[in-house]
């Protein structure tokens, strides 16, 4: 008995920057196409928006997918690691930069087109 095609099904994903303390924290997704992690922007036929930034909001957009059934997609955040204590002169030392903090999520999509954490 041949197998069932797989379904699709439309999803949106939101990604942004937003104002974080110390910073700014980073939303991104990741989808899988064939062998390698792809920006959802660059899935095909995906439709991005562009959405009205309010406060505390650098960037936001709206992603539209369609997808298979069972498709894997990464949910990575960014966002400034904890206060480092640093001696007065410590700037001559190093870069400025705040140390971030990077956390990833795997999902797969569910049958109505629900996000499922995948463990």
């Amino acid at each position: 008995m041949p197998a069932a095609p797989a379904r699709d099904v439309t999803i949106e994903l939101r990604e942004g920057e937003y104002v974080a303390e110390r910073g700014k924290r980073k939303l991104t997704w990741l989808v899988r196409l064939n062998d390698a992690w792809v920006h959802v922007s660059e899935w095909p036929a995906a439709e991005v928006e562009r959405c009205q930034a309010r406060s505390g909001v650098v960037w936001e957009s709206l992603t539209r997918l369609v997808v298979p059934v069972g498709a894997k997609l990464t949910r990575v955040e960014s966002r400034p690691g904890p206060y480092a204590k640093r001696d007065a002169l410590d700037y001559l030392k190093r870069s400025p930069d705040v140390a971030r903090h990077v956390s990833r999520q795997e999902f797969r999509v569910g049958r109505r087109g629900e996000l499922l954490r995948h463990s």
